[in-house]
């Protein structure tokens, strides 16, 4: 079995590592060429530096060494970059079964799925769960949801699943994407509540609201409702929203310490999800009609100088 990992960020890389200890031949593509090389000469991910990537790993900015002879392709690229990553990725693609492990929406609130299969026609499953990239590529134990309706979910699921992964499948493509991508908006409030200091019992409320508002949206999409309370839902929200690993948390809490948005984002080496997620979720509420005062209230806060205190009053 061969794999490509188009994406050789933190998660990408912990994948990758998570899929050369179960001796599969795995090649990782990383966009930034310099990058590339550090990898594959050095063996190690400045994202992830903690481990050390075995030789089974190959790392590459030519997308073509990457994918061509590949029997299953990965997609670990920020939400914002998968469009264009699929579309360079298409000249190569036969018909390997794509896994998309992107969290979030496309830039006209498509569903990731949705993005991708506007340019190739694979057969398409989705891997989300909470795991954070720090744990699993060091084989920590943990548990993750894979999502497909395709007859090759069981055997795709075997691939992934490991004495340290335990993998759960869903048939309900929608639920886990949407669960997926939004739980970062509530991971950034709880991070803001945190930096406010304003303490657990309000975290816990901003949680259970959050997970109801997630879901609301979701079910409009077409999700079933069960989703939501498993790993992809609930699971993805608490350690996003409670780990120190979380870069959506580490937005809020700065926010929520007094300091602008601007200047924590442009301090951050890696992507928080959540800051776009918002401002896109804001526009989904408006579309499906619905009303939403802890996502609309998040907003506020980033993007308005709404006082967190002032929000927690309209949930």
């Amino acid at each position: 079995m061969k794999i490509a990992v188009l994406g050789g960020g933190s998660w990408g890389t912990a994948l990758a590592m998570h899929l050369a200890r179960k001796k599969y031949s795995v090649k990782v593509w990383e966009f930034f060429a310099e990058q590339a090389r550090e990898m594959q000469q050095k063996r190690k991910c400045r994202l992830l530096s903690e481990v050390s990537l075995p030789k089974n790993i190959f790392v590459s900015s030519q997308m073509r060494e990457v994918i061509l002879g590949t029997d299953l392709v990965l997609i670990v690229v920020p939400s914002d970059k998968v469009c264009g990553t699929i579309e360079t990725a298409k000249e190569y693609l036969e018909k390997q079964p794509i896994v998309i492990c992107s969290k979030g929406f496309g830039k006209n609130l498509e569903l990731m799925t949705e993005v991708v299969s506007k340019v190739v026609d694979n057969e398409l499953f989705c891997l989300y769960g909470p795991t954070h990239a720090e744990e699993v590529g060091k084989g920590m134990f943990s548990g993750i949801v894979l999502a497909g309706k395709s007859p090759k979910l069981k055997e795709l699921q075997k691939i992934f699943a490991s004495e340290n992964l335990r993998v759960e499948s869903s048939n309900d493509l929608v639920g886990v994407q949407v669960a997926s991508a939004l739980k970062n908006i509530v991971a950034v409030f709880v991070g803001v509540l945190d930096g406010a200091g304003l303490g657990d019992n309000a975290k816990a409320y901003v949680m259970v609201k959050g997970l109801e508002e997630v879901k609301e949206i979701g079910l409009k999409l077409g999700a079933k409702a069960e989703v939501f309370f498993g790993l992809a839902g609930i699971g993805d929200m608490i350690v996003t929203g409670m780990s120190k690993h979380s870069r959506n948390r580490h937005v809020g809490y700065e926010v929520g310490k007094g300091r602008p948005l601007e200047k924590v984002l442009a301090e951050m080496k890696m992507v928080a999800e959540g800051v776009t997620t918002v401002k896109l979720a804001v526009k989904l509420q408006k579309k499906l009609g619905l009303k939403l005062p802890l996502i609309a209230g998040l907003y506020g806060v980033l993007f308005k100088d709404k006082k967190v205190e002032e929000v927690l009053q309209e949930i």
